[in-house]
């Protein structure tokens, strides 16, 4: 129990800063480098290696999320958010193609999501998650998108 406490708590630390920096994602307020940036230091926080999970194939990415056959829904929140959020600032920047990966990277994580726990300071449900990926991803272009 203490164990899932802890995760918890990261989860809800690590969703209020992922918030604010939803927040300037959204609102401008930052650049893509600094993006990134804070993407990989919150990566740090939680114990993964970004770089490593984007380079993974959705097979292996499981096999990170999941190593004993049972989900981590910390780790697989946190990879699913990072890249949803890493998702909005490439659209954002109109980089279309990588937007579309890390959106589909993105859902593949939240959709192995059950309902990590009742309200989470600064955690979306994998559920409300999900729908805006899927809007997101049908209003890039047509030529980006692989489904």
């Amino acid at each position: 129990m203490d164990r899932q406490d802890y995760i918890l708590r990261m989860i809800e630390r690590l969703g209020q800063a992922l918030v604010a920096l939803r927040k300037q994602i959204l609102g401008g307020k930052t650049n893509s480098s600094e993006v990134r940036a804070a993407i990989r230091e919150a990566a740090r926080d939680g114990g993964l290696d970004y770089d490593l999970a984007t380079s993974l194939s959705s097979d292996t990415l499981l096999m990170m999320v999941a190593p004993g056959g049972d989900v981590d829904p910390g780790r697989c929140w946190l990879i699913a958010e990072l890249s949803y959020l890493q998702g909005l600032d490439e659209e954002l920047s109109e980089d279309f193609g990588p937007a579309t990966a890390s959106f589909e990277r993105a859902a593949f994580l939240f959709g192995m999501l059950q309902p990590v726990a009742g309200n989470l300071a600064g955690v979306t449900e994998a559920k409300a998650r999900l729908e805006e990926i899927d809007e997101r991803l049908a209003s890039l272009p047509p030529n980006e998108r692989t489904q």
